[in-house]
């Protein structure tokens, strides 16, 4: 594991034609893609799996575009620590049986694991640094491939690019879930997303989703009107930890969207029910501009609560808007609240990916440790259930361990944060 940062793999990477030869031929390499076939008439269809490849550059590219394995050197090295490391820690095997498919395969000779490891254990002086790396608790998933039915029963217009919609499970009495969970929405003949549920647990089988209009599914689903069907698999992934949270103040900080997943647990801590159980709660809320903040009326009656706290910002008020708030982006805020006892404050951190080195160096300088601080991560959770691949950070499954993590247990892979 010392040998992550060998200059072996940027001497070899920069031949790499991002094929994804040597990993299709592979009769170990199991990633795939799912996508939806259907009839030029649209009177049948079906949902079938095909194989993908992580040299592939879109293998991590989500609706908005966001890649989180950017560079071919990255991609590279991982195919080779995900056979080697990451499998074996796992699932107690090596993922390489010796075929020598892959050196066939591979057009510019670079993808022999033999050479790689030979090369690296004569050269290993040259590392210039390693990766630390433990398999985080992750939850066993639970939900199958198959979705189930569901209708929608409401839809609310929230801004121009974002919707609510209100979905109801017909073959189930009951929807569990906990807060920061999400689930795979489902339109046949377009395909699977996975969306974050935004409304707090109930004891119904109702629950809330607010869907960024940002791709193909979130285009159609925009499109849907109530009294539609679609299809749901979850509730997915491991949610935030409530229980850890009572008896301490609580500290959300949310960038722009990020404010959805974390709107289902502060309805949860706010509810009449729960909210005793807390201590104080601030709320950093910020915005690209003031026609992107979501739930302004729900966050009014958030200010009314005892012992709440809500400081806004907008990254800039363009001519014609009117905001009273701050202008700037999200961290601006820290100075405006006070922590008196950061030991015992909880941070939660839902946003965009640029967002969170620069709001955590805020909470360690305030004092907040890094056991002490929760994030939510966005990736291209295609299965959900730890299986395709597309969303693994080094080792970990975002759909499976996360989406909400611990800063402690990964605040030291390189690709979480980059």
């Amino acid at each position: 594991m010392d040998v992550y940062e060998h200059p072996f793999w940027e001497e070899k990477s920069e031949k790499c034609l991002q094929c994804g030869s040597c990993t299709i031929v592979c009769p170990t390499c199991y990633c795939y893609d799912v996508r939806d076939e259907v009839s030029i008439t649209l009177e049948s269809g079906e949902r079938i799996r095909v194989w993908d490849s992580c040299l592939l550059p879109d293998f991590t590219k989500i609706a908005s575009g966001e890649r989180f394995r950017k560079s071919k050197l990255d991609r590279y090295r991982h195919r080779f620590y995900r056979k080697g490391l990451y499998i074996p820690l796992r699932y107690n095997f090596i993922a390489c049986v010796g075929c020598g498919r892959c050196i066939k395969a591979c057009i510019p000779k670079i993808a022999n694991p033999a050479e790689a490891i030979n090369t690296i254990l004569e050269r290993k002086s040259e590392s210039k640094g390693k990766l630390i790396y433990k398999l985080p608790e992750g939850i066993e998933a639970k939900a199958s491939f198959v979705p189930e039915p569901a209708v929608i029963k409401r839809i609310e217009t929230l801004t121009e690019s974002e919707k609510l919609f209100e979905i109801e499970m017909m073959a189930r009495d009951k929807f569990d879930f906990q807060p920061g969970q999400f689930v795979e929405v489902s339109i046949f003949g377009v395909g699977e997303a996975p969306i974050s549920i935004s409304s707090p647990p109930s004891e119904n089988n109702r629950f809330e989703l607010v869907v960024r209009k940002v791709g193909s599914l979130t285009g159609k689903l925009h499109s849907m009107r109530e009294g539609d069907k679609i299809g749901i698999r979850g509730p997915l992934g491991k949610g935030f930890n409530t229980k850890e949270m009572e008896g301490k103040d609580l500290l959300f900080v949310a960038g722009g969207i990020g404010i959805v997943p974390l709107r289902s647990l502060i309805k949860y801590i706010l509810s009449e029910n729960n909210r005793s159980k807390f201590g104080k709660i601030f709320i950093l809320y910020g915005s690209r501009t003031p026609k992107d903040v979501l739930f302004m009326d729900e966050i009014r009656e958030w200010e009314k609560i005892r012992d709440v706290e809500i400081k806004l910002s907008v990254d800039t008020c363009p001519e014609g808007m009117s905001w009273d708030g701050c202008v700037g982006v999200v961290t601006t805020l820290f100075p405006k609240i006070e922590i008196k006892d950061p030991k015992n404050t909880v941070a939660v951190v839902v946003g965009p990916p640029v967002m969170y080195k620069f709001v955590i160096r805020c909470l360690k300088d305030i004092g907040i440790r890094d056991e002490d601080i929760s994030v939510s991560l966005e990736r291209r959770m295609k299965c959900g259930i730890g299986k395709c691949g597309h969303c693994q950070i080094s080792g970990v499954y975002v759909c499976k361990e996360g989406p909400v993590f611990r800063y402690s247990e990964i605040k030291d892979l390189p690709e979480a944060f980059s």
